[in-house]
């Protein structure tokens, strides 16, 4: 079976990207499924209908949601990845599927163009609520981080506290002050790379992103399982990343979040732990108490287990869902040829 990957969110040089588009193509790999081709994040596919129309043909489309569908009414990228589905229809003539999904402020039209999917697996409960209300079959399964077992032992050095950045640039202040204040690392989740911005497009942020590579980030390796390394050596982590809190679950180290820029932080927490006590406000940043977080509770910590196999288990029997479902297509479609 051969598929392609909408939404190839690894040029962006983000751990959490990599490691989900790295996990997509490893359980692909275990139903027997070949990655043909992908289109890249960032890059608006329906200002090259006629280019994809020549790549080469494929048996499905998978459409790596993430974090991009929210706020569809003044973000293009949301838009572009939900209008997919009736392109794969009507001119690839594949059935596509939406994965890894979250779903937030989006207009009840963003919901008419997901009904045209042929499988939508959604990361997050308040997601799948969402979509039951436009009356939309969906499956919860969660983040893709969480597809394969924990790469990295937990073997932390004691007091070490390190600071991960945050989409909300109106937190990034507060963090970098956490920072000062408790001699903590502070770095991104985003590796520098001059290749992460056009310059002909966003001139300044191509500077900017080549001199924070020759100033260090060219030694970064863009391995998610040597992130995963690095947040094992501390004690506590204090981030505004989604996806550092999915992966010091996965890796069971403590952490004390800032919520994103949509709820998806505290959507993930609640269904792990039941509640979102560890989601706090950036102010709270200023007398936060370290010892308060770490280590985990007992009770946390088999609510951790308890997810975690969930979560592999869930991810795993997506990607065989989705193989099923286009085996049936063919299967319906070679009968009515003949």
């Amino acid at each position: 079976m051969r598929v392609a990957i909408i939404n190839d969110t690894r040029p962006t040089s983000h751990y959490g990207c990599l490691m989900v588009m790295k996990n997509l193509e490893s359980l692909l790999e275990a139903q027997g499924v070949e990655v043909v081709w992908t289109w890249p994040v960032g890059r608006d596919w329906r200002k090259n209908k006629a280019g994809i129309r020549q790549y080469p043909s494929v048996d499905a489309v998978i459409v790596n949601g993430e974090g991009t569908i929210h706020h569809g009414s003044r973000r293009w990228q949301a838009q572009a990845l939900v209008e997919f589905a009736a392109f794969a229809h009507n001119e690839l003539k594949v059935p596509c599927f939406l994965l890894n999904a979250t779903l937030f402020a989006n207009d009840a039209s963003i919901y008419e163009f997901i009904r045209e999917f042929d499988g939508v697996y959604v990361r997050d409960r308040s997601s799948y609520k969402t979509l039951l209300k436009h009356n939309i079959l969906a499956e919860f399964v969660a983040d893709m981080t969480f597809a394969l077992p924990a790469s990295a032992p937990y073997k932390p050095e004691k007091g070490r506290v390190c600071v991960i950045d945050s989409v909300m640039q109106s937190d990034v202040p507060h963090l970098k002050r956490f920072s000062r204040r408790y001699h903590a690392k502070y770095c991104s989740m985003i590796v520098a790379r001059p290749s992460n911005y056009c310059f002909w497009k966003r001139p300044r942020k191509y500077f900017v992103e080549s001199i924070k590579w020759l100033l260090g980030d060219r030694k970064r390796s863009l391995e998610p399982s040597s992130f995963e390394a690095y947040l094992a050596q501390c004690d506590l982590v204090v981030t505004g990343r989604y996806h550092t809190v999915t992966m010091c679950l996965k890796n069971k180290i403590p952490f004390v979040a800032l919520e994103s820029n949509t709820p998806k932080i505290t959507f993930l927490l609640k269904e792990v732990f039941g509640h979102s006590k560890r989601v706090i406000r950036a102010e709270e940043l200023e007398h936060l108490q370290l010892e308060h977080w770490k280590p985990y509770l007992p009770e946390e910590l088999d609510a951790i287990d308890k997810f975690l196999s969930k979560a592999e288990e869930g991810n795993f029997a997506m990607l065989k869902s989705v193989v099923l479902k286009v085996q049936t297509f063919n299967q319906v479609n070679s009968v009515e040829v003949s």
